[in-house]
């Protein structure tokens, strides 16, 4: 019974596929059309979210791969035992921008391309706690301002601050008020940045004030200790000056030119070099310190030395009873150097020159030549003076009342 039953179930089966042909190409088609994956589903989804954001982006005048930039401006100060004050070479960043800058000698700094929103500023400089500034708002398209203009201020470390007030004493001329912090400087922090500069500043004092042998002490101190220091050429220079001042010009001499040999890029070369020629001067070396004051021309043509050292050659000359040789140096320093001064000041060169030509001109009684020289000087330079103050004008209109005194006669001098 159970075999004939299923194969009478077989039978209907095939007469049912008979009687409805289409039935398995419908199934067929239904196998076709069935829905797609549940990952195929995903991933389109995601696709059309994502194509819905940009075009939201697009239509709200915003592109996410270029986002809107403003720029951030301000003023660095740092803090003074008595006030506030400009800083120069903070170094100046943002979060989000790889952009740097540092303010110049105002303070002033400009940090462009800074992308808008939120930001971090953070100030550095050596000697200074670093500064970091939370939710400085950057708005796209403008110069925005930190502190709407007003200066930040960064606070120094200690020996920073010993440095600013011995500053500010030297500044107000307190040269003893300044020597005692930089002496506290020196003392309590000689590892500082600020050490050298102290060592150097109580040799400084000292030489300003005369006391040479204590200032060289100093500076010797300064090339023990901080050999490599941007001070130690200054150092030896200063050695150089109290060996000058305290009229040992040989080892003056040697100071000096170890300066030329020791700092070949130091700018303190031409007067290193002009001192060692008023060194074989002061020594009455005279062939030499007429070669080591044309050095100084040869080597130095630009310096502020070079037209005092033509001078000097001159005035050499003269003192040897030179004097032909001696008119053409001067001649030569009023024709090279006509508008130059003496170093660190404002006095011309040139009618000290006519006077000592008009001097020479004495000596060998050219009386009339001597009159010119001297009539140059007061015709074109009226206000001159020599070092101590004195009037050259009227010095030389002595000179020429003294010779039409007693050497040109009225009828001479009208003759001519």
């Amino acid at each position: 019974m159970i075999s004939f039953k299923n194969r009478q179930n077989n039978s209907d089966r095939d007469r049912d596929r008979l009687s409805h042909p289409n039935k398995i190409a419908l199934a067929k088609d239904f196998k076709i059309n069935l829905p797609i994956s549940i990952p195929q589903i995903i991933s389109k989804l995601f696709l059309s979210f994502l194509f819905l954001i940009i075009v939201a982006l697009l239509l709200n005048g915003c592109n996410a791969f270029n986002p809107k930039n403003g720029s951030l401006e301000g003023e660095v100060h740092c803090q003074t035992s008595f006030s506030t004050s400009p800083l120069a070479d903070a170094l100046i960043n943002i979060s989000g921008s790889s952009n740097t800058a540092y303010s110049d000698q105002d303070g002033y700094f400009l940090l462009s391309e800074v992308p808008a929103g939120k930001r971090t500023l953070t100030i550095i400089k050596e000697g200074y706690t670093t500064l970091k500034l939370l939710n400085v708002y950057i708005e796209p398209d403008i110069v925005n301002k930190v502190y709407f203009g007003d200066p930040i201020i960064l606070q120094p470390k200690e020996d920073t601050a010993l440095y600013d007030t011995a500053m500010e004493y030297l500044k107000q001329k307190d040269y003893q008020q300044a020597l005692d912090v930089f002496i506290e400087l020196r003392n309590t922090f000689p590892d500082s940045i600020w050490a050298d500069d102290a060592q150097y500043y109580i040799g400084n004092i000292y030489e300003k004030n005369g006391l040479y042998i204590s200032a060289r002490d100093e500076y010797s101190l300064l090339l023990l200790y901080y050999p490599s220091s941007p001070w130690a050429d200054d150092a030896r220079l200063g050695i150089g000056n109290c060996y000058y001042q305290t009229s040992d010009y040989y080892h003056a001499r040697i100071q000096y030119q170890t300066v030329i040999d020791n700092y070949p890029l130091s700018d303190l070369l031409p007067f290193a070099q002009y001192r060692i020629a008023w060194c074989s001067k002061r020594m009455d070396n005279y062939d030499e310190a007429i070669n080591d004051f044309q050095q100084v021309i040869t080597l130095y043509l630009q310096s502020s030395y070079a037209p005092p050292s033509q001078y000097f050659i001159a005035e050499i000359y003269y003192d040897l009873g030179y004097y032909n040789k001696a008119i053409d140096a001067f001649q030569e320093t009023i024709n090279n150097y006509p508008l130059a001064t003496w170093p660190d000041e404002k006095r011309l060169i040139a009618p000290a020159a006519y006077f000592f030509i008009g001097y020479c001109y004495e000596q060998q009684e050219m009386w009339q030549d001597a009159i010119d020289n001297y009539g140059v000087i007061i015709a074109q330079y009226p206000g001159s003076t020599w070092d101590d103050g004195k009037s050259i004008s009227q010095q030389a209109q002595s000179r020429i009342d003294y010779i039409r005194e007693y050497y040109l006669p009225p009828e001479e001098e009208n003759s001519d």
